[in-house]
């Protein structure tokens, strides 16, 4: 087996601080770790806000690796808004999540919004908070007009589409509609997750739509372990590399570095029979496909 570099990798799920909740570090400490290990380039993730100050700053500090923005549709953006998502385009974002720890989906697993169950990644204030409706693309079963702008938007700037944290049904519903669209580059987030936790069946029918599955380091390891290496190669095999993506969603105190944590994760599925040029395929073209810095995955 090959020792694996993360040398012109993406990784498309990382969180920076500052943010309310604790981070390993903040866009410039983690853009230089990612640099130093000779990646390409990372999508700077926020729960809380657009992240396109943060991609501009830490580009300024860093100049041999590419900050790419985006924006997470919860509260702090004002929910699935159309305004928020304007702006973020305009000025570069080339990700848009649908809701992720504000998402009715989310609240139905973990118990609430604005918590993953511990106390370093839970708002401290969120007691003490007005109250806030839990978010969903849904209005009467079908989906809501503010979505369906948001992701005209997203067809408008040919960016990337990602699923985030909501449920099987919304999933389809937002892939249908983004279809219909000419939207090119959607991304299933973390399928194997807790959140939306699809099934193998469900995410062969969704690459076959074109979509891709982004599967993250965090999900097999040991804090909030969802699934096992042995059942992401399983996914993978299934998709094929093709619709695959390998990611982090890392920044949390409680893993590596994110460099680090993408290079064991791709190490794992090697040493569990996913060949070198099956990883390149996930981790360099199909991201690069996705961000938009090249116009096919091939």
């Amino acid at each position: 087996m090959a020792s694996i570099s993360v040398n012109g990798f993406y990784d498309t799920h990382i969180h920076t601080g500052p943010c309310p909740f604790r981070r390993i570090g903040d866009t410039i400490d983690i853009g230089r770790w990612c640099a130093e290990a000779g990646m390409a380039g990372i999508v700077v993730k926020s729960h809380f806000e657009s992240t396109i100050a943060k991609a501009y700053h830490a580009q300024r500090e860093v100049t041999n690796l590419r900050f790419f923005p985006a924006i997470v549709l919860n509260r702090g953006v004002g929910g699935i808004n159309p305004v928020a998502v304007s702006h973020a385009l305009y000025q570069g974002a080339r990700v848009v999540w649908m809701p992720t720890i504000d998402a009715r989906n989310h609240a139905k697993h973990f118990g609430s919004t604005g918590t993953f169950g511990f106390a370093s990644m839970t708002l401290s204030y969120q007691k003490s908070a007005r109250p806030q409706e839990d978010l969903t693309v849904l209005e009467n079963g079908h989906l809501g007009d503010a979505t369906k702008e948001v992701i005209d938007l997203i067809a408008r700037y040919d960016v990337a589409l990602a699923t985030a944290h909501l449920s099987e049904e919304e999933i389809f519903q937002v892939v249908d509609y983004a279809l219909s669209k000419k939207v090119r580059r959607i991304i299933i987030t973390h399928p194997e997750y807790i959140v939306p936790h699809l099934d193998i069946k469900i995410q062969v029918q969704l690459a076959q739509q074109g979509c891709f599955m982004e599967y993250c380091a965090a999900s097999i390891f040991p804090m909030v372990i969802s699934a096992t290496a042995n059942q992401v190669k399983e996914m993978i095999d299934a998709v094929t590399p093709k619709r695959a993506v390998l990611a982090t969603d890392s920044g949390q105190p409680f893993t590596a570095r994110s460099p680090e944590q993408l290079r064991v994760f791709a190490q794992i599925l090697h040493e569990k029979g996913v060949s070198e040029a099956a990883i390149a395929q996930m981790a360099i073209k199909n991201p690069a496909f996705l961000l938009g810095v090249t116009e096919t995955a091939d």
